[in-house]
């Protein structure tokens, strides 16, 4: 089943409406991470299908100026150059004097690239599939041709945590991994890369005459608590585009607003996004949204929230389109007659080692900073 994208299509995938809705539905609302097309229905979520020709309406005010400071930057010039070459043959010393200030987006590029496995699975427990033997790397000891084991192979138990869901739990040591696991990058490896592409862009493109309101990327996780109605759920994102101040004699973070929040996964399909990821960036768009709902009294106007979105080498930036009376139906589930529909708009997925895809995510993300610089502090 797919995700709504327009108010005909939710009425189909959801035709018992509005029993699921937050004034009616009953069972509690999972945490973020355990999203599926329910969770869409409850929240009455959209979805477009992914762009990349039109730049978001949002960010086309900066693009401009974006554009610019990227052309201009020999830093992001000289990287784009070195993607046009066989750079995946140089090691890591050759990237990082090729690379420059790049060069922790470069090598972490490189490692994320190195066994890249294409699946149309998101779930991060994947030990009970079944590995071909083909992916597997040669070790000389392999038979002509695969045999059938004579019993299944046991794995180690999920650690599930105490003060989550139950469907949440702690990844378990590298050294009780199984052969599957080790050969997928994980999610850690994927959210360092693109870390490190947002920080080293965002850094490097400032100018001396840019506004002394400073945002930052930071690699902490957040956990933002969502109310809604009479529910409530969890949502923890891979670190945030932050606000950043000198205080009490050190540079700090000011707020725990995130303007920004990153969503990583370590496996992806190159065609479309699983349903169940889409769900899960719905949850931390909801959940940014809920932090403007604390900032501000009473919301004057529709509002659009940033997620930027990374699967192994693919990048997106997320748009969640919210209009000011979807305010009410968070707060106690109740609407008017026309349904508040917030609408996901996707604006990738870009391929990171491509020169040319990677010119154009520079500017995005040259811009989304822009943009958000010009809302001031929040929170």
């Amino acid at each position: 089943m797919s995700t709504p994208i327009s108010l005909d299509e939710f009425n189909s995938i959801f035709p018992t409406w509005p029993d699921d809705s937050l004034s009616r539905r009953i069972d509690r609302i999972p945490a973020g991470s355990s999203w599926d097309i329910r969770e869409l229905g409850t929240f009455q979520i959209l979805r477009s299908p992914p762009a990349k020709k039109t730049p978001p309406t949002w960010l086309e005010f900066h693009f401009e100026e974006a554009s610019a400071r990227v052309r201009e930057s020999e830093p992001m010039q000289s990287v784009l150059q070195l993607f046009r070459q066989d750079w995946r043959n140089k090691t890591h010393e050759d990237l990082t004097q090729a690379a420059g200030p790049f060069a922790s987006f470069v090598t972490l590029l490189s490692q994320v690239l190195e066994t890249a496995i294409v699946s149309d699975d998101p779930r991060r427990d994947l030990r009970g599939q079944e590995v071909d033997a083909h992916a597997l790397p040669s070790t000389g000891l392999l038979p002509s041709s695969p045999s059938v084991p004579s019993s299944p192979p046991e794995f180690p138990h999920k650690r599930f945590r105490k003060d989550r869901s139950s469907s949440s739990y702690w990844p378990s040591d590298e050294s009780d991994q199984s052969s599957h696991d080790q050969r997928a990058k994980s999610e850690a490896t994927t959210n360092a890369c693109i870390y490190e592409l947002l920080r080293c862009v965002t850094e490097i493109s400032r100018t001396k005459n840019d506004s002394p309101f400073r945002l930052e990327w930071t690699i902490t996780q957040d956990t933002i608590t969502v109310h809604a109605g009479s529910h409530e759920y969890c949502t923890t994102n891979d670190g945030n585009f932050v606000h950043k101040a000198h205080r009490m004699g050190c540079w700090q973070r000011a707020s725990n607003f995130s303007y920004c929040s990153i969503e990583a996964k370590s496996w992806h399909n190159t065609l479309e996004k699983p349903r169940t990821v889409k769900a899960q960036e719905a949850a931390h768009l909801v959940a940014m949204f809920s932090q403007h709902m604390r900032a501000e009294e009473e919301l004057q106007h529709d509002l659009v929230v940033p997620l930027v979105s990374g699967a192994q080498n693919l990048f997106s930036l997320v748009l969640g389109n919210f209009p000011k009376e979807y305010e009410q139906y968070l707060h106690d589930g109740s609407q008017l007659e026309q349904l508040a529909l917030p609408k996901v708009e996707e604006y990738g997925m870009f391929k990171m080692q491509d020169s040319d895809e990677l010119r154009i995510v520079f500017t995005i993300i040259v811009a989304l900073n822009l943009k958000l610089q010009s809302l001031g502090p929040m929170g």
